[in-house]
């Protein structure tokens, strides 16, 4: 039986080195392409996945001998889960390991936009002094709606604990999760009353554009729009148009439908500039997700759930 582990992305030190002691055969190739990854698999017990790499049937066709996967970080949807269960292969992700540094992320990009630092500061490098246009909205005393009450949605609602808001969550797959704090809502009930929307879920058949047309026009409030979650849950064309039709005060994320910048087609790329011509928009490079606690949080928790520590 083969003990080869493929590494496909970079990973914490800590990861290599368990690895290592429990005698696998490590092949750390984290530019590997789709292809590549296709001719060695045969060999290969366990890989490392992170989101670059589609894990589809006809990759796992070829893994024969391949007993595990390891997701570093959130989101299974690039790996043929079906499949490979069908094949008796496990599959693992950590989502555990990186929901606090996404929760803290998300808390940074709300009160970077409710306070206009970023705005602010751009307007200082540029030799102005603007006080009575930079007045902030405050969070406290403010309603907030969390859609997807998962992992990260329970992270941030966790550090929002310390504010005085009200905490709408929409979540069709848990109950039993209110406090005084908290309340379970229906996504109408988020659009009407919520000054915040954060945006918490996985990326299905399901949520592809949840945030489309349709949804920005039910909003109320003018809220805060803020996405850590992944890019092609927000239809950017719709995101634009709520600009453009003052449906949100504001928006914040930190992903694209498409990443990294260099595979954006021509249209995407317009659409973007669009939105970055918004002083009230802020786009992080998909790192919020990205600490360096949870860089060895998540290889703990791969390996935990792979019981090999």
């Amino acid at each position: 039986m083969s003990n080869q582990v493929i590494i496909t992305a970079p990973v914490h030190s800590f990861l290599l080195e368990t690895l290592q002691d429990k005698g696998f055969e490590l092949l750390y190739e984290p530019e590997i392409t789709y292809e590549a990854l296709t001719a060695i698999i045969a060999n290969a017990h366990g890989i490392i996945v992170t989101t670059r790499l589609k894990i589809d049937a006809a990759i796992l066709e070829k893994a024969n001998q391949l007993k595990w996967i390891g997701r570093i970080g959130s989101g299974m949807e690039l790996i043929d889960t079906a499949f490979a269960a069908s094949k008796n292969i496990k599959c693992v992700s950590s989502p555990e390991g990186n929901r606090t540094t996404v929760g803290e992320h998300t808390l940074g990009l709300l009160l970077n936009l409710m306070n206009h630092i970023h705005s602010a500061y751009k307007e200082v490098q540029a030799g102005k002094w603007i006080r009575d246009a930079n007045r902030a909205d405050e969070l406290t005393g403010k309603t907030v709606g969390i859609i997807g009450f998962g992992n990260t949605g329970t992270a941030f609602a966790k550090l929002l604990s310390g504010f005085d808001v009200q905490i709408l969550a929409h979540d069709i797959y848990r109950t039993n999760f209110e406090t005084d704090q908290i309340k379970a809502a229906s996504l109408e009930w988020i659009q009407a009353e919520a000054d915040v929307i954060s945006l918490h879920l996985p990326l299905t058949h399901l949520t592809k554009h949840y945030a489309n047309e349709a949804f920005f026009n039910r909003l109320v409030r003018r809220p805060y729009f803020i996405s850590t979650c992944r890019g092609s849950v927000t239809d950017t064309a719709s995101l634009l148009k709520a600009f453009q039709n003052d449906q949100i005060r504001g928006a914040g994320l930190d992903v694209l439908e498409n990443e990294p910048l260099s595979k954006l087609t021509h249209q995407e790329m317009a659409l973007l500039t669009d939105l970055q011509a918004f002083p009230n928009f802020i786009l992080t490079p998909h790192i919020a997700g990205y600490s360096q606690e949870a860089y060895y949080k998540m290889a703990l928790v791969v390996l935990e759930k792979l019981d090999l520590i």
